[in-house]
């Protein structure tokens, strides 16, 4: 498979996975560092996030290596991915080596688990940092192409936990504006059993419905369903 044929698929792959009922932050973000790998020929790759009010902390890795998981908790501290993420732009590659004094923690872990080379690309969208891709390579930097191209396959990412995060929130306010309808609908039709039950008016029985329901703390949508499936009669 030529390299844009398989970068052709990467995208669709990425752009697919985010669909569905059944989306997964964290196999997803796997299946990014994984198909970074992939598709950018570097030797391992991981991802750092950062949601909203959080701090950066390590969210997928290509490699299940300890050292290469001990990397990624020391990556938060000092490194590219926490200069990526807080100036919001691509950072190396950088030779580990000529790094010590800049990233010292960093690059001397780094160097003991086989890595040479280091950069990471922020994952943003629209302006909102989410977090960052390290990238490493053991021999050789990472060639400027490849850097914007894996800084484009962040920017998908970013988007799709983007677009993640607002279906989410507009799933949770629709499911919250069909339980307040029901609530009102039930409210209503009890008010009109009760009206016309006691031969009062409806706002009589309003009246009569909320005085229950506030001294016996209860919510008024579970008394007027008392009211309609249990026969419940409130003092006027």
């Amino acid at each position: 498979m030529g390299r844009e044929q398989l970068l052709a698929d990467v995208f669709v792959d990425l752009a697919a996975a985010c669909c569905g009922d059944s989306f997964d932050v964290g196999g997803y973000l796997e299946r990014f560092a994984l198909r970074c790998v992939q598709l950018l020929d570097v030797s391992a790759a991981g991802v750092l996030c950062a949601p909203p009010g959080e701090k950066l902390r390590p969210a997928a890795a290509s490699e299940a290596d300890p050292a290469f998981t001990g990397l990624l908790a020391t990556s938060p501290l000092e490194g590219p991915v926490r200069e990526s993420y807080r100036t919001d732009a691509p950072i190396g590659p950088v030779d580990l080596l000529h790094a010590t004094d800049r990233w010292p923690r960093f690059a001397k872990t780094a160097l003991a688990a086989g890595y040479r080379f280091a950069g990471a690309v922020p994952l943003t969208w629209r302006g909102r940092p989410d977090g960052s891709l390290l990238l490493l390579r053991t021999t050789d930097p990472l060639p400027e192409r490849d850097v914007r191209l894996g800084q484009a396959l962040a920017h998908v990412v970013a988007s799709a936990l983007c677009h993640q995060e607002s279906l989410t929130s507009y799933r949770r306010v629709n499911d919250q504006l069909r339980t307040a309808l029901r609530s009102r609908v039930t409210i209503e039709q009890a008010k009109g059993f009760l009206a016309h039950h006691m031969g009062v008016s409806l706002q009589e029985a309003f009246e009569a419905m909320r005085g229950h329901a506030r001294s016996h703390s209860r919510l008024l949508r579970d008394v007027a369903r008392d009211v309609l499936e249990r026969g419940l009669i409130p003092e006027p």
